[in-house]
């Protein structure tokens, strides 16, 4: 695994190390049950730094991905930004894209495991247009700010939480000039910070001394799940169409021509989409990913995340599902890859706040 910026912090407290995307990030800090009421009681911090960030600069760049993504995004002034996928010709999910027009120009963040694709992605139609593609990644660190207590806190050190998802803005938190991003990454408040590599540490340790607890993958995993939040190399890959993926917020039904327009407007105006995300709550916990779901004995779905509920000790999952048995309490079998039966599963339903992607 290769280090994150903020890698000798989390060997100093002791952190559990997991690999994402090649990088090691914390898998928790000794205490899940402790991160995730941190998560959905009061503040958390925790290290993004996997997540994908490109500076994009040149007159043509919002019009490039207009015509490569679902959601209008031709004009975003500062301070805004927005949501879209990146979709095949076959309509089918590449990832999906969060733009923040910041105050030094347009910020993209991408899925840890789709930096080099959106990259080759974006090359391949890109003939005149001027645009700059930059990978800061590896010069940056991305600092994650979640819970309900998360706007106080920074508040406290002296920053105005930002009122809407997109916004950004750029204060000096612990004697650091840090870019903050308004990414809501768990259908609440949440803001993602991004610093130079070499001042992570500095940014970390003071928010974790106004209040905010670390946190790792564990934590958030289980907490995403429970929201109905889809995440790429689970619910979105190139496997699914948005729809399927419950990205539906990020498609825009009247703007001009986009690549996969066409096969994903088209399922939804037919009423072709055959499948959906859904939350399950499952007979017991350990249920591993890419089970198969049966009804009557036939394959119906697959599960795409699996977690165990930090503080119910309940299996719960995310899946893929066809529509037909998608309606909440719904029971499906789980099946393993052998074929036997592992479990069973109750379909719950999604919360009322529409997921939103990570």
């Amino acid at each position: 695994m290769q280090p994150t910026p903020l890698n000798s912090l989390h060997q100093r407290t002791g952190a559990a190390l997991v690999s994402l995307a090649g990088l090691g990030v914390p898998d928790h800090f000794g205490d899940v049950q402790s991160e995730y009421r941190a998560l959905t009681q009061g503040a958390a911090v925790m290290d993004r730094s996997a997540v994908g960030r490109f500076r994009l600069s040149g007159k043509d760049a919002l019009d490039l991905l207009n015509r490569l993504t679902t959601n209008k995004v031709d004009v975003l002034p500062e301070g805004t930004g927005a949501g879209t996928v990146l979709a095949t010709p076959k309509g089918r999910v590449i990832d999906l894209l969060h733009l923040f027009a910041t105050h030094d120009g347009l910020l993209m963040l991408t899925s840890p495991e789709t930096r080099a694709r959106v990259v080759e992605w974006l090359d391949t139609y890109t003939f005149a247009e001027d645009i700059t593609v930059e990978d800061v990644t590896e010069f940056t660190a991305m600092l994650c700010l979640l819970g309900p207590d998360a706007p106080a806190l920074l508040a406290g050190l002296g920053v105005t939480p930002l009122a809407v998802r997109y916004g950004s803005t750029v204060p000096t938190i612990g004697g650091v000039q840090v870019v903050v991003l308004r990414s809501d990454p768990l259908c609440a408040p949440g803001y993602d910070l991004i610093v130079p590599a070499a001042q992570a540490e500095a940014v970390w340790q003071a928010l974790t001394a106004s209040g905010a607890s670390p946190v790792g993958e564990a934590a958030f995993n289980a907490a995403r799940v429970e929201a109905g939040i889809p995440r790429f190399g689970c619910e979105m890959s190139e496997e699914v169409n948005p729809w399927e993926a419950g990205l539906a917020p990020y498609i825009h039904f009247s703007k001009g021509c986009y690549t996969g327009q066409e096969v994903i407007l088209r399922l939804y105006n037919y009423d072709r989409v055959q499948r959906q995300l859904a939350r399950l709550r499952f007979s017991q916990p350990g249920v591993p990913n890419s089970a198969k779901l049966l009804k009557d004995g036939k394959a119906v779905g697959l599960v795409t995340s699996s977690t165990t509920h930090p503080i119910t000790g309940e299996g719960i999952g995310l899946c893929i599902l066809r529509k037909a048995v998608a309606a909440e309490g719904a029971e499906v079998e789980v099946v393993g890859e052998d074929g036997i039966a592992i479990a069973s599963a109750v379909v719950v339903a999604l919360p009322a706040a529409q997921p939103v992607g990570v």
